[in-house]
């Protein structure tokens, strides 16, 4: 059991840093790439409401500098882009972390070399190595929690110790 779980987590530290995932913000344009209607439809409620300022009586300049440090901060918070770090405890665990980046251990799959050295291993049970080869005859592919599930069965990972 021991050895599927170093399998599994030199798997995701392959994963982690292959796609550059270490939890760090970093400024990207693909947020307003991916949604320009987004940021259009928000510079232009920034401009109903610096009308909606300067219109009325009792609104003025101190309004309008808050909701400009306001809008500022907003925009520069969507160019942050943080790519979280899979961890082996995360795997069927449902927390926070799951609304950012989703149950990543539900699609993605294991590269060949992972399902190479689970099948090859002697450490790894006879029963786990049936039902990688079951589901690579059914699916295709075999995901993380394909292999956990047939390893731990429902125990939490990070229950699990090494």
């Amino acid at each position: 059991m021991d050895e599927v779980k170093r399998i599994l987590e030199s798997e995701i530290d392959r994963l982690n840093q292959q796609e550059r995932r270490d939890n760090k913000p970093r400024f990207s344009f693909s947020f307003m790439r991916k949604h320009p209607g987004l940021w259009l439809v928000m510079y232009l409620c920034y401009g109903l409401t610096v009308a909606l300022i300067f219109s009325t009586p009792w609104l003025g300049w101190p309004v309008f500098w808050g909701s400009l440090v306001f809008m500022l901060a907003m925009s520069v918070m969507m160019l942050m882009d943080i790519t979280p770090k899979y961890r082996f405890e995360d795997i069927d665990t449902l927390d926070l972390r799951v609304c950012y980046y989703g149950e990543w251990y539900y699609i993605r799959t294991l590269s060949q070399e992972a399902v190479s050295q689970l099948m090859h291993n002697p450490s790894v049970p006879e029963t786990v190595k049936g039902g990688i080869d079951k589901l690579l005859r059914l699916k295709g592919e075999v995901d993380f929690y394909d292999v956990f599930h047939l390893t731990w069965g429902g125990r939490k990972a990070s229950r699990l110790s090494m």
